[in-house]
């Protein structure tokens, strides 16, 4: 199924918007847009895509994303851009393939999402992200 589908975007975890805004300073990253995600209380900073993909630098106000890694953040996902997510979950069960949440979220762009859950991917997140 994602044979087809690009590299939406790759999610790195940091602690603060100020190591965001100095990840993005050091890497010479431009901020495309950024949003706040309610479910995961999250800041979601998108970058303009680099070689066809974003980076997402995701800054959680609480939560347990505000623990990953111990706390000092790292690379947390890799999404998938698809096409219908009805499709997408009919594959994902058939495959045995748990969704995080019961039905897709509005993402902090202009986009639906969710994951896979890490436990069929052997802890490698995998996020699905629809245009909207």
């Amino acid at each position: 199924m994602f044979a087809n589908y690009r590299l939406h975007h790759v999610g790195i975890v940091l602690p603060s918007i100020e190591d965001a805004e100095r990840h993005m300073e050091t890497f010479g990253l431009t901020e495309d847009y950024r949003g706040y995600v309610d479910p995961w209380h999250c800041w979601c900073i998108f970058t303009q895509p680099q070689a066809g993909a974003a980076i997402e630098l995701v800054v959680a106000d609480e939560g347990p994303l505000t623990r990953f890694n111990k706390g000092v953040g790292g690379v947390h996902h890799f999404a998938y851009q698809i096409d219908d997510f009805a499709a997408a979950q009919a594959w994902c069960a058939a495959n045995d393939l748990q969704m995080v949440e019961p039905e897709p979220i509005k993402g902090a762009g202009n986009f639906l999402c969710n994951f896979i859950h890490p436990v069929a991917t052997r802890g490698i997140q995998i996020e699905l992200v629809q245009e909207l």
